[in-house]
């Protein structure tokens, strides 16, 4: 996998043209612990206004538990970033990608939920538009050289697992909810 990670690496720090990289520290910044606690916190308020109660505590489990499995991968495998090749610097470990890991959570939590309850106008334009970013933050951290592949992959999947387990959990609080109001 060394072969592979440093072959991609590569090959995102050999591409950087200086128009494109300011773009890509913006996308990179959607996939910020500071961005995804912000639009995090308003998700939250938005499905409390909207009365969607059912999917306030699936998101923050989404977030959380991918937040805190990083923290802990990040402790426990400590693997060194690609500091020759990174256009700024970052302090914690490599592994896993945290933007990658919060990106997949948040956006696709929201994408997960766009998908199955919503029926707006534009709901395949917000499916496309959020699949997108969750790709283009993975690469942004490639483009960067801040980490390496499978720093990037590794991170999705644990988002992803986060997103399986949070939507079972939303499931059954609407499960829960149900049998409540039969039970009226």
């Amino acid at each position: 996998m060394n072969f592979v990670d440093q072959t991609v690496l590569n090959f995102f720090v050999s591409s950087r043209v200086e128009w494109l990289s300011f773009i890509i520290l913006v996308i990179t910044y959607s996939g910020s612990y500071v961005v995804i606690s912000g639009l995090t916190f308003l998700s939250v308020v938005s499905f409390y206004i909207h009365k969607h109660t059912a999917r306030i505590l699936p998101l923050l489990v989404s977030i959380s538990g991918s937040a805190a499995t990083v923290y802990i991968l990040k402790h426990v495998f400590y693997r060194a970033r690609p500091l020759a090749e990174a256009l700024y610097l970052e302090t914690s470990s490599s592994f896993p990608s945290g933007h990658a890991t919060m990106a997949m959570a948040l956006y696709g939590f929201i994408l997960y939920t766009i998908w199955k309850h919503d029926k707006h106008y534009l709901k395949n334009s917000f499916i496309v538009s959020l699949s997108a970013l969750i790709i283009l933050v993975g690469a942004s951290r490639l483009y960067l050289g801040v980490h390496y592949l499978s720093d990037v992959l590794v991170g999705y999947v644990i988002g992803f697992i986060w997103i399986l387990l949070s939507t079972k959990l939303h499931k059954y609080l609407l499960h829960r909810q149900q049998i409540k109001t039969n039970n009226l």
